[in-house]
């Protein structure tokens, strides 16, 4: 059942990502250059920041993981200790 959860926040994770790096591309399509000028102002920095924006949907599947393992720990634990159910 852990899988299914860890699938859900995966998911979830993705999808905001997703939604964030679909607005940063609204804002820079609305005329204000913030991804554009990355890697003018910041040199090799902006580049790499222009990648870790790339990655950004990445990003949110491991910590939509991340959280989902913190959220429900304690259920995860007495799933572990009981074993696995059977009718």
């Amino acid at each position: 059942m852990k899988w299914i959860y860890y699938g859900f926040g995966g998911f979830i994770g993705f999808v905001c990502g997703t939604i964030i790096s679909l607005i940063f591309l609204a804002v820079e399509n609305s005329g204000i250059p913030i991804l554009s000028s990355l890697p003018e102002k910041f040199g090799f920095f902006g580049k790499y920041l222009l990648a870790l924006y790339n990655a950004l949907p990445f990003f949110g599947v491991a910590i939509g993981i991340v959280m989902v393992r913190i959220m429900f720990q304690k259920r995860f634990e007495e799933d572990e200790h009981n074993g696995p159910k059977t009718s």
